[in-house]
């Protein structure tokens, strides 16, 4: 172990040496509160270098807990988010069947529509069809078809039987 300077002056030096303190009895009270002194002084030491690194391991706890609280609050608003969008998604695809169902019932109804109307236009030409033949037939009995004269180049008043009994008589 090693001295300092003032412990080996003291241990060497004769009793009268004034560098070398009082001597005798003096000296081994010095040294006793020197020692004394020394071991309070790393007594001290050791307690605040124990303090210390106990402030710093609060302080890494206290650092870990808010980290975690910051880790955990995020892993919530992650969750929250997630849910938020998977909830939008389902309301998104709702909507979208709503609207397949009914842009589907309009065309269904559409469709009808239009085979109604193509059932009555061909409805339509088989009458017209058949309103034609009945022109040819009817045209065929009577020769040529004959047109009424007009109402203003008539001279009497002639009915309708009257003047198709006049174009019977001309025929025959």
């Amino acid at each position: 172990m090693l001295m300092k300077g003032f412990q080996w002056r003291a241990l060497c030096a004769p009793a009268d040496d004034p560098a070398a303190g009082a001597g005798g009895a003096a000296d081994g009270d010095a040294a006793a509160d020197k020692a004394a002194a020394d071991k309070a002084a790393a007594d001290k030491a050791a307690a605040d270098k124990a303090a210390a690194d106990k402030a710093a391991a609060d302080k890494a706890a206290a650092d870990k807990a808010v980290a975690d609280k910051a880790a955990a609050d995020k892993a919530a608003a992650d969750k929250a988010a997630a849910d938020k969008a998977a909830a939008d998604k389902a309301a998104a695809d709702k909507a979208a069947e709503k609207a397949v169902a009914d842009l589907t019932a309009e065309r269904d109804t559409l469709k009808r529509t239009v085979e109604t109307l193509t059932a009555e236009r061909d409805s339509a030409v088989k009458e017209r069809d058949a309103l034609q033949a009945e022109v040819d037939r009817l045209s065929k009995l009577v020769g040529e078809a004959a047109v009424p004269p007009e109402a203003a180049a008539s001279t009497g008043k002639q009915t309708a039987e009257e003047w198709l009994s006049e174009q019977f008589e001309k025929k025959e």
